[in-house]
């Protein structure tokens, strides 16, 4: 489990499921990530995303109000099957929208994946014309790449390698 100053993030389980398929289910919210799903294909998509925990301390967690513990949406790191790349990702559902939680919650997940992870370099991908979640991409100093085919989509793929990271961090404690 990590924690932010708002934010509980925790491996996700059954009980997310219906918070899940709600947001899963919202076409606002799956405008730019893939088709809407119904409860079932939710329920799988959790047990999927949970299930690299054990053996490569990886998946998506459950992103949690601290004070009222209401589930707010998903974050974590994955591996992108094209390039085997990990990819941070990220959802918050639509009321919660324009309040920093994707951007607070993915700084974290920076965080776990140069430092626990000691992984050197983590990507992200997004529709081009997503231009919420290309901002989050800039925020965390990440920067564009290249546009490629990812998930079945043209996307474009951002990174920031752990010397950038370093340097951001240091750059945010002045």
């Amino acid at each position: 489990m990590l924690e932010t100053n708002r934010l509980i993030l925790r491996p996700m389980d059954e009980r997310d499921v219906n918070a899940i398929f709600a947001m899963r289910s919202d076409v606002d919210v799956m405008r730019f990530i893939r088709e809407p799903q119904n409860r079932d294909e939710s329920a799988n998509w959790v047990k999927l995303v949970s299930s690299r925990w054990e053996q490569e301390q990886i998946g998506f967690c459950a992103m949690l109000e601290k004070l009222s513990q209401e589930f707010i949406g998903w974050c974590g790191i994955w591996r992108l099957p094209e390039t085997d790349e990990l990819e941070i990702g990220y959802a918050v559902a639509k009321q919660f929208w324009g309040k920093g939680f994707a951007t607070e919650a993915a700084l974290k997940f920076l965080d776990y994946a140069f430092e626990k992870l000691e992984n050197e370099k983590i990507v992200a991908v997004a529709r081009p014309e997503n231009a919420a979640s290309r901002r989050v991409m800039e925020k965390l100093g990440m920067r564009y790449d290249y546009t490629g085919e990812f998930y079945g989509f043209e996307l474009v793929h951002y990174s920031i390698d752990r010397d950038n990271w370093r340097l951001r961090n240091m750059k945010n404690f002045r």
